[in-house]
């Protein structure tokens, strides 16, 4: 400002506004004054580092393709655990009633309220690792562990069926109503629940050899069961079996794939809901493979011939995919845990397939609580976290870090994990003369 002494500085403080609110904001990098490619947080995937924006609003932005999480709980465990699950006691219920924890020779039990607590009276059986843990029919529990089934009645009562001889139970698939368990030497045994909830075992059948992975579709609105039941063999090959009381367990399909199977999912996707005429459309029937080297498989299931087509495949780690179910924006998503974590879900209307910017874990379930109606628990190391998903959509999450002047240029010291920048802005006074 000029006065009669000559030019001088004026300062102000900014506030905050009085007149004016901010509706919507618009996500945006630029101007990008500078950017680089590099791998500072030793991830599978490296990171985007940009310089961004002018002035105050100047900002150094690191980005990570995959999806943002907000971590909600971390929790010790007192060993490394081998697989969780969430289960409700109704199947009217709104929220998960325990989180069940698999350990190599125990099971933990934990009960989810205003705080996560250990219990001992869910009649769990709590002397041996767990295979599956789910929710049967509409209000009971099943438990499924090398020696036997564990059927847990709404009114206590627990039936138990014990495996044949000294085999045991190595793989297993269930829907709500339908449960397959395989024996060590490949023999399939098909239970199903009655009209009076009991389970009943109905078909018998021996593979050629050992089961990979089992997975049973899930029971399609208005009918009684499914029809589908995939099996995974390590004769690199994926079989549909039918489970239509006419032809329980006769083969309908068979599928060759690049590397044995690790694990099997089916999922029900309907990518459009409501169409122009207000009409829903009919959902297609996905089977998703995890194979041993590292590929998701994904192939179309014919509704009404259990014949496979439109296959496709994706790289996704180092480590074999385990494919887990879960709840993302009230629809049915899939987790596959690789060497990173990935998502298959459906946004807009499409089926994207996107990773997780967090770090590898063993086992996921879908989690809901008061607290966090559509989250995910995990296990990773001796930890059990819960998390939430956010920003779904989006190709990266990014930190952003605030800049004091208009970034000019950076540079990045690998072996120091250093970003040195250089900013300067027109007009502005450093440090030292503001000081002075």
């Amino acid at each position: 400002m000029e006065t009669e002494e000559g030019f001088q500085p004026v300062f102000f403080q900014p506030r905050a506004l009085k007149n004016l609110m901010c509706i919507d904001n618009i996500e945006s990098l630029m101007p990008v004054m500078d950017m680089r490619v590099a791998n500072l947080i030793d991830e599978e995937t490296p990171q985007l580092f940009t310089a961004c924006g002018r002035g105050p609003r100047s900002t150094l932005r690191i980005l990570r393709p995959g999806l943002a999480i907000s971590k909600m709980a971390r929790s010790m465990l007192p060993a490394e655990p081998i697989a969780v699950w969430t289960v409700k006691k109704n199947i009217n219920d709104m929220f998960d009633a325990y989180i069940v924890v698999s350990f190599a020779n125990v099971t933990l039990v934990l009960s989810i309220g205003e705080t996560i607590e250990e219990v001992s009276d869910s009649q769990f059986l709590d002397t041996t690792h767990s295979l599956a843990v789910t929710l049967l029919g509409e209000d009971s529990l099943m438990q499924v562990h090398p020696n036997g089934i564990r059927h847990i009645r709404e009114d206590g009562r627990v039936n138990e069926w014990r495996t044949p001889g000294k085999k045991t139970i190595t793989k297993v698939g269930s829907n709500r109503l339908q449960v397959v368990i395989a024996l060590s030497g490949g023999e399939l045994i098909y239970f199903e629940m009655d009209m009076t909830g009991q389970l009943m075992e109905v078909e018998k059948q021996d593979m050629s050899g050992d089961v990979a992975c089992l997975a049973i579709a899930p029971v399609p609105e208005g009918r009684q069961r499914s029809r589908f039941l995939a099996v995974g063999s390590y004769d690199n090959t994926i079989c549909i079996l039918s489970l239509d009381p006419d032809d329980c367990l006769q083969p309908l399909s068979v599928q060759s794939v690049s590397s044995a199977p690790e694990s099997l999912l089916f999922l029900e996707v309907q990518a459009s809901v409501g169409g122009e005429d207000g009409a829903d459309y009919p959902a297609n029937l996905f089977l998703n493979a995890g194979l041993q080297n590292g590929v998701l498989f994904r192939t179309n299931v014919d509704m009404v011939t259990g014949q496979l087509s439109d296959t496709r495949s994706r790289f996704l780690g180092l480590r074999p995919p385990k494919l887990f179910p879960c709840i993302v924006s009230h629809r049915q998503a899939m987790l596959c845990l690789s060497s990173r974590p990935w998502l298959g879900y459906i946004h807009q209307g499409h089926f994207l397939l996107t990773p997780l910017s967090c770090d590898t874990l063993e086992s996921a379930a879908s989690f809901s609580s008061d607290q966090c109606s559509e989250g995910v628990v995990a296990v990773a190391g001796d930890a059990l976290r819960i998390f939430t998903i956010e920003r779904l959509g989006e190709t990266f999450n990014e930190m952003a870090i605030p800049l004091r002047y208009t970034p000019r240029k950076f540079v990045i010291v690998p072996k120091k994990k250093y970003i040195a920048v250089i900013e300067s802005d027109k007009g502005a006074f450093g440090a030292e003369e503001r000081n002075c």
